[in-house]
């Protein structure tokens, strides 16, 4: 069993996430569990565990995608606030999970927990609906 996000066709990750498409520097999925609206992560292409272990250029261009890819989801879905997290403990590949959360909705005010026990499911067409809506809004 490869890495996560490395592997091409990793049946962990497709299972739980949908492709959206490749920025300049890192990879941007969408989470089949809705519970979050407009739930991402973006992993980055190269594999690395840790920030610090990324070129300067590598790792504005990074910072550069998670500013904008957080900020589509914000302007698509119109969370009250975004929590960006990374961990990878159990998956040592550097990706953030950017979280939309609503006042008044799921986790508000608490913290995320990366497993849903009631997750959120969409119909097909949702969620190619949102696939699309964010390619559009990044260019992608």
């Amino acid at each position: 069993m490869g890495c996560f996000y490395c592997d091409e066709h990793h049946e962990g990750r497709e299972a739980i996430m949908f492709k959206v498409g490749e920025m300049k520097a890192g990879v941007l999925y969408l989470f089949k569990d809705q519970a979050h609206k407009g739930r991402c992560v973006l992993a980055l292409k190269n594999h690395k565990k840790e920030l610090c272990e990324c070129e300067p250029q590598e790792l504005a261009d990074f910072a550069d995608d998670l500013a904008r890819a957080s900020g589509a989801v914000k302007e698509l879905w119109g969370c009250t606030k975004l929590n960006l997290a990374s961990f990878g403990d159990a998956n040592p590949h550097l990706h953030f999970h950017i979280v939309p959360k609503y006042e008044g909705g799921f986790e508000f005010g608490g913290n995320f927990q990366i497993t849903n026990p009631e997750p959120v499911l969409l119909s097909d067409a949702e969620y190619q609906e949102m696939i699309a809506a964010l390619k559009a809004k990044l260019g992608l």
